[in-house]
């Protein structure tokens, strides 16, 4: 016999028209405190049991209205820094007693609603989330709800939400200074077309100290896709080497500092005789690389480990938790790539 599908929350939110956090609001008994109107509470209510909506909680309500569950949505985790942190949160979290559920969402937003969805239907006590383009209302309305949200690696300046993240801006700022005194002028940057903060924050970074030494006219960002990036780091490369006579190069994440180097080796490139290189975070391909490469290194251990214990307290203490904002500082790791050769 085919088991029946459980009803979700979603199932109840779309059969009458409203949000699933507006659900989740109500069927955790808090209409009151978001002032949701009592003939809304009563269609919600009406609609979860005439769908037999029964919500997996008894773990939560065997400990006081939690399940000790954390809900982790990182953009791909498949990625070496996403996978890092992954490994960290869940560490961390089980020596504090939860248990981590965790999504990628391939930096679509859609994708972020959904397991936002199905984690809520989990009874997760709280979320940390990579946001990605596009989700930050679908985050808002999270936040709202009074679900307990951390932001990690990225983070929305405009929202009044606790995130733990590195200081991107110092990031890029270390790599143009370290090039700026090996000799280099004509120093360009690859990052991804995104509005996020830690891609604008490394943007920022590497245009204002170019310009702060008097390099203004050496600024050349090339924008990659983010979902295929493969064939616009091989234009972006193509064009800089040989149109604008880049000396020096700056990745601005792991993935783009690997498919460059893969180029630049099918260019017969020689690092950094031919071309000086920066990347971003440490992987085992830039140590097993001819010509080591040097790299801004992301505490992952602080940014992950301050992640979760922020958003433990915010459940154990919701309504006295404050906006928690911790900014790491980067270190730059110095090896062979980016060092002028002496002649």
């Amino acid at each position: 016999m085919r088991k029946e599908k459980r009803t979700s929350l979603k199932d109840v939110a779309n059969s009458i028209g409203v949000s699933t956090t507006l659900v989740s609001i109500v069927l955790n008994g808090k209409s009151e405190q978001y002032r949701i109107g009592e003939d809304m509470t009563k269609r919600v209510i009406a609609a979860a049991q005439e769908m037999n909506y029964s919500p997996n909680l008894v773990a939560r309500n065997l400990r006081g209205g939690k399940t000790q569950l954390i809900g982790l949505i990182v953009t791909d985790i498949s990625n070496p820094f996403f996978s890092s942190v992954a490994r960290i949160i869940e560490n961390r979290a089980k020596e504090l007693k939860y248990t981590v559920v965790y999504g990628s969402s391939d930096e679509n937003s859609n994708n972020t609603k959904q397991l936002i969805d199905v984690l809520l239907n989990k009874g997760v006590d709280g979320f940390i989330i990579v946001p990605c383009d596009g989700s930050q209302d679908i985050i808002k309305e999270l936040h709202e709800s009074g679900t307990p949200v951390v932001l990690i690696d990225r983070y929305f300046p405009e929202m009044d939400l606790s995130f733990s993240c590195l200081n991107n801006v110092k990031a890029t700022e270390l790599a143009v200074r370290h090039l700026i005194e090996q000799g280099y002028k004509n120093i360009s940057l690859l990052a991804y077309k995104s509005q996020m903060s830690n891609v604008l924050d490394r943007i920022e970074g590497y245009e204002s100290t170019m310009k702060l030494e008097g390099l203004s006219k050496f600024i050349n960002i090339k924008y990659i896709n983010i979902t295929n990036p493969k064939p616009d780091v091989n234009k972006a490369l193509e064009f800089l080497i040989n149109k604008r006579k880049t000396e020096a190069i700056i990745f601005t994440t792991n993935t783009l500092s690997i498919l460059g180097l893969y180029y630049m080796n099918n260019m017969n490139l020689r690092i950094p005789d031919d071309i000086a290189v920066i990347g971003f975070d440490g992987n085992d391909v830039f140590d097993l690389f001819y010509s080591p490469i040097t790299h801004v290194e992301q505490p992952v251990m602080q940014i992950a480990q301050a992640a979760v214990n922020i958003l433990i307290e915010k459940i154990k203490n919701s309504e006295q938790a404050t906006r928690s904002m911790v900014i790491i500082e980067p270190e730059l790791v110095i090896k062979e790539s980016s060092l002028r050769k002496s002649i």
